[in-house]
């Protein structure tokens, strides 16, 4: 039976599906994306503000696209149906009997919901607040977890711990039961996931292993409610979250080929995931190949162990600040990393101050200047943007700071020392 068919193929976004069953042309659906896309509006609803599609219309396409999204229908059958409802103006379940076909009594939304059963199973949800949830989805064609999460009824972190259990579960590395345990610890906790699951043992995360939503979203490429968007749509339409991307138009072709390269090479050990999120950032906001960027960056290891031997000056000179160096710390621990690595790979200082740490850095070991004094430098060069050159020209040190030894005090009496270039004699 036709219904029976194969049921991966074929368009199963609400434009495709439109433009498949011959209600909206393709050139108005391209015109609506360019719209959705400046407008951060669903398409189903760009297309009813500019004229082209009824609000009927829009709810029967949502409906064939959920039935084939739970592959209670192919897509063809689908189409099929979409365009003979359109046109009879008939409703979809008539149209259904007509064509040979009767759904299932008892189908509703809730029970076809993978995310929400979860949700629901592990005492997370009620019935009623998915129904409400799947309501708001329809309406304003987002996924499930986005509108709970902007209805504030779970938080974006723990929609990220919620997908990521549907993943392994679907992937067999856990089972049902240790999904919904785990959940349960995780919102307990106020934790993530994987940490629940590896406290109880049901399974040890892969360091060193990056996804490509997580490497787009470190590299500040896509938010991380587009990236749980795009998990959550992928689960749903069995496709891969880089190709989800590619198809909103979040990325190009270009940018994933590039992020599904990097994250070969950080899953090979050839560098860490916060390296390949700063090349594949540079490598977008400059729109140059990410090939030319590791280039650049072959020497990475030197200036590296350089940042790392100063990183007590950046933190005596409160180069960073409070929330920066939280930060700093957090992606350092996360991503097993030196703190050098993640000023260095997230452009955390300026180069020009970096470079006046480092040029601080050699003068207190030829014993030219003290800490103290290099420190009040510094937070010069920081606070007023000007040379370290001019900076250590104006900034004189208190009495604490000439604790040199024999031979800077010598230095400093011949007038060859560094301080003979600006103290009062």
């Amino acid at each position: 039976m036709e219904i029976q068919k194969e049921r991966r193929g074929g368009p199963k976004r609400i434009g495709e599906l439109l433009v498949a069953a011959g209600i909206i042309r393709q050139e108005v659906l391209m015109e609506a994306l360019q719209i959705a896309k400046k407008s951060s509006t669903p398409v189903g609803r760009v297309l009813m503000t500019i004229g082209e599609l009824s609000e009927r219309n829009l709810q029967v396409a949502i409906e064939v696209q959920s039935m084939i999204r739970d592959q209670l229908i192919s897509p063809e059958f689908g189409i099929r149906a979409l365009n003979q409802c359109a046109r009879t103006q008939v409703p979809l379940e008539e149209t259904f009997r007509r064509l040979g076909w009767t759904p299932p009594a008892e189908r509703t939304s809730n029970t076809t919901n993978e995310l929400g059963r979860l949700l629901i199973d592990a005492g997370i949800i009620t019935e009623m607040v998915l129904e409400q949830g799947l309501r708001q989805s329809v309406e304003n064609d987002l996924p499930l977890g986005r509108c709970l999460v902007l209805s504030r009824v779970i938080t974006a972190n723990f929609l990220a711990s919620a997908l990521t259990a549907q993943v392994l579960f679907r992937d067999g590395k856990i089972s049902y039961d240790q999904a919904i345990n785990g959940l349960r610890a995780s919102a307990k906790k106020a934790q993530p996931i994987e940490d629940s699951l590896q406290e109880s043992g049901a399974y040890a995360s892969e360091k060193g292993k990056v996804k490509v939503g997580d490497l787009l979203a470190q590299a500040g490429i896509v938010s991380e409610a587009d990236k749980a968007t795009a998990v959550e749509r992928g689960l749903s339409e069995g496709m891969p979250v880089g190709e989800v991307f590619v198809q909103s138009g979040m990325i190009s072709p270009s940018v994933l080929d590039e992020s599904l390269k990097l994250q070969e090479m950080v899953n090979n050990g050839q560098m860490s995931s916060l390296q390949a999120a700063a090349i594949l950032n540079q490598a977008n906001a400059r729109n140059v190949p990410m090939e030319a960027v590791i280039q650049e960056k072959s020497n990475s290891k030197d200036e590296v162990a350089k940042v790392n031997k100063v990183i007590y000056l950046v933190r005596k000179a409160e180069l960073l600040n409070r929330d920066e160096w939280k930060k700093m710390e957090i992606l350092a621990s996360q991503m097993n990393v030196t703190y050098g690595e993640v000023i260095y790979s997230r452009d955390l200082l300026p180069r020009k101050l970096l470079d006046a740490v480092f040029q601080g850095q050699k003068l207190i070991e030829d014993d030219l200047i003290t800490e103290g004094h290099l420190v009040k430098v510094l937070r010069a060069v920081r606070d007023t943007k000007v040379e370290f050159s001019v900076a250590l020209k104006t900034v004189s040190p208190d009495a604490d700071d000439h604790s040199h030894d024999s031979r800077g005090k010598q230095q400093e009496e011949k007038g060859s020392g560094i301080f003979g270039i600006f103290r009062k004699k």
